[in-house]
């Protein structure tokens, strides 16, 4: 089985609610933990508590958050 990675639509839908520091902060994250995301230092799993907390401000369903042929950070114009 593919290894699944945060999707594309997880990553549109980041960028369309910045700032991210208050993006963060509404989900109970610091923006630090935000930024090591987005940039692609970390690389969190289905199972990173953060995205569940993420995919509720964002409005998503947490398994949405992830496909098996995600893009990651670094391909999201």
């Amino acid at each position: 089985m593919a290894k699944k990675t945060l999707s594309k639509e997880f990553f549109d839908q980041l960028a369309d609610n910045r700032p991210y520091h208050q993006l963060a902060w509404r989900a109970g994250l610091t923006p630090n933990q935000l930024y090591k995301i987005t940039s692609g230092v970390d690389r969190p799993d289905r199972f990173d508590p953060r995205i569940p907390k993420l995919a509720h401000v964002l409005g998503m369903r947490p398994e949405d958050c992830f496909t098996e042929d995600g893009l990651g950070p670094e391909k999201v114009t």
